[in-house]
């Protein structure tokens, strides 16, 4: 009942405030989020239908005396008089800037209860949304004025036995660590540290060549004019509520539509362009001409897709890799992994 209680609380907070609370981990924040929304669905609904109707009963009153003291008590006995009241009455109550507040609480309680039981995603309430998101740009405008204008990064070539290159950036490079090979004037780098700098280039970063045989993951093609276009902003706080659960749900239909995966089926050409032909039950995403894959103990290019079975409709061919060229991701592929099997 204790992990019911705060994660129905919690359920209400955007994901950056729940991060913040211990007790996140231990609540049961679907089960919380289902009940919050019906609680906060029914308890809204009440309200609404209570109200109104002691509001309407108030106002066709206030009517009805004006009415007499005008001396006009005989309309009240019209039939099409009582609708017209009753109509007035109504629409005066649903535009009433309380009862829209009471309408948004009811239909949010409806989507954070659909969204919990259909997709699994905890969505907070509105106002605390704006709350984050607001502290979230003024967090990012603030970071940015503590870090001056920016500048172009300065790049010097050094003749060192520990690394060959050193950058210096006015702003943090994300993603720039041991992982990421950094393409620069036709040589590739890979990273090895973050150091503390000097206004205005605040980030030093020292990168060295390559090693022969280092695996490439990912390459990034530097540009030292880059730093000066900003990021851009991250979507809003209802569009990127909207955005995982369209995400979500289409996962879902599309989980419910496929068939159960099978093993892939992998056949060696001779005679031809391309060496491999994979027939899957699924799209492989990212499997384009970036991509390299990697298949007892042979490298290959993926050369392009077609059409299959209903069994297998996904065909990739793939060639052996050309001696030389680069290995921008690399894919370790096995036919069982469909299954999530090694």
């Amino acid at each position: 009942m204790l992990r019911l209680t705060s994660g129905t609380l919690l359920s209400l907070l955007p994901q950056r405030y729940r991060e913040r609370f211990t007790a996140t981990a231990s609540s049961d924040l679907r089960s919380g989020a289902i009940v919050g929304g019906l609680l906060q669905t029914f308890v809204c609904l009440g309200f609404f239908i209570v109200r109104y109707l002691s509001f309407f009963q108030y106002r066709i009153g206030a009517f009805g005396e004006r009415a007499i003291a005008h001396g006009a008590e005989h309309v009240l006995a019209v039939p099409a008089a009582q609708f017209g009241m009753g109509y007035v009455v109504t629409m005066e109550y649903l535009f009433h800037p309380f009862t829209l507040v009471l309408i948004y609480f009811t239909v949010e309680g409806v989507v954070r209860f659909f969204a919990a039981l259909v997709t699994e995603e905890i969505v907070g309430t509105l106002p605390l949304h704006i709350v984050a998101w607001g502290e979230e740009r003024w967090g990012v405008a603030r970071a940015e004025r503590a870090l001056g204008p920016r500048v172009s990064d300065t790049v010097e070539q050094m003749y060192s036995p520990d690394y060959d290159l050193r950058v210096f950036s006015c702003r943090s490079k994300r993603g720039w660590d041991r992982m990421i090979t950094v393409s620069y004037d036709g040589q590739f780098y890979e990273v090895l540290d973050e150091q503390p700098g000097k206004p205005p280039h605040h980030f030093i970063y020292r990168l060295r060549k390559s090693r022969p045989g280092r695996l490439i993951r990912a390459v990034h093609h530097y540009d030292p004019q880059q730093v000066l276009q900003k990021e851009a902003s991250p979507p809003g706080f209802l569009a990127s509520v909207l955005a995982r659960l369209g995400a979500q749900l289409r996962r879902r239909r599309e989980e419910q539509a496929m068939a159960p995966p099978v093993r892939d089926v992998v056949e060696r050409l001779t005679g031809g362009e391309c060496q491999l032909r994979i027939a899957s039950c699924c799209p492989k995403p990212g499997w384009d001409h970036l991509m390299t894959v990697e298949y007892e103990d042979e490298f290959f290019e993926v050369a392009g897709e077609e059409s299959g079975t209903p069994s297998h409709p996904y065909i990739y061919r793939l060639r052996k890799l050309p001696q030389g060229k680069a290995i921008r991701a690399l894919h370790h592929y096995h036919p069982d992994e469909i299954l999530g099997e090694p």
